[in-house]
């Protein structure tokens, strides 16, 4: 089915090009910062490229997600299916502005329908896009301020304390991506990042899931 162009937004990103791109192929994050939006995701496939994955929205309706990167790799689609057929893409080109600034330029398709129904759908998804891009922001933001400290960010711990009274140094951004760990522990002692969902026991620093190698 061929898509119609029903609406586009423009936004600046406190960010470079290289790391919207880098925030784009990052899968794991969707149901974690925009958990308003989505709830589970399950990837089928990634590389350098892009990836596919099937994604539970936060309503509970299933769809399966499909990046692909621009060869030049300042751009990407991301399309939506309903089993095989695409039901809406979100087409984006990144512009550099400065090092640590660009301009995103991004296009929304969907199947031909009344012209209501396609204003409605170009409302939906540029609302719908705008709230994606200001969540992420502060994960680019804050990636590129972990990549300028490099590895003495990793070091800096803070003292957290269990629902029994002891009390335990844990770091202050994630072994992950070197993201804030803003969290407290549970009542489990464990402490889950809001950044991408890997949590970690504070008494051993071990990440529960081998995700990562942890702070132990």
């Amino acid at each position: 089915m061929q898509l119609v162009e029903v609406g586009s937004l423009t936004r600046e990103l406190g960010a470079s090009a290289m790391l919207a791109i880098e925030n784009e192929l990052d899968w794991e994050h969707l149901p974690h910062i925009h958990a308003s939006t989505f709830s589970a995701i399950s990837l089928i496939r990634s590389d350098r490229n892009g990836w596919e994955a099937d994604v539970v929205l936060a309503n509970g309706a299933p769809i399966r997600m499909v990046v692909m990167l621009d060869e030049d790799r300042l751009g990407y689609s991301n399309g939506t299916f309903s089993g095989d057929v695409e039901v809406a893409r979100a087409v984006a080109r990144i512009e550099v502005v400065s090092s640590e600034t660009c301009r995103i330029n991004m296009r929304f398709l969907a199947p031909p329908a009344p012209e209501a129904e396609l204003a409605a759908a170009g409302s939906f998804f540029e609302t719908l896009y705008k709230q994606i891009l200001d969540e992420d922001e502060p994960k680019m933001q804050h990636h590129a301020r972990a990549l300028r400290e490099g590895p003495a960010a990793r070091l800096r711990r803070r003292s957290v304390t269990l629902s029994n009274g002891q009390t335990y140094q844990a770091p202050e951004v994630c072994p992950h991506q070197g993201l804030p760990l803003s969290s407290e522990p549970d009542a489990f002692g464990i402490m889950t990042c809001p950044w991408h969902g890997y949590r970690f026991d504070v008494r051993t620093g071990k990440c529960i899931h081998g995700k990562c190698k942890g702070w132990d």
